[in-house]
């Protein structure tokens, strides 16, 4: 028999609805979304059509914020599935190739 134990559930998601300006604004703007103690988190927006290389390279910037915070989310003895090690793996090895490219420009 196998002794791995399932996943926990996932949390309920927690909805926010916008009145009409507030949904007006969203669409024309870009949403910061911060942890209760100030930490920036991430940013939702819809994509933009003409993406530059500054807005990619800033969304990589807030979207590594929000995988550090999510690994300070996690309790040291906690034994990651081998699932999630494979995809942190493929990303840091893409990252690394990336990085390699860039110091040789």
């Amino acid at each position: 028999m196998d002794n791995v134990t399932s996943p926990p559930a996932p949390p309920i998601p927690c909805v926010i609805k916008l009145d009409q300006f507030q949904y007006t604004f969203f669409q024309k703007s870009r949403l910061e979304i911060h942890s209760p103690d100030g930490n920036f988190l991430t940013i939702v927006a819809n994509p933009l059509p003409n993406k530059t290389g500054e807005d990619a390279i800033y969304q990589l910037y807030c979207q590594t914020l929000l995988l550090e915070t999510l690994f300070d989310g996690i309790n040291e003895s906690m034994k990651l599935p081998q699932w999630a090690i494979n995809s942190i793996a493929r990303v840091i090895d893409r990252i690394d190739a990336h990085l390699k490219k860039q110091s040789s420009i």
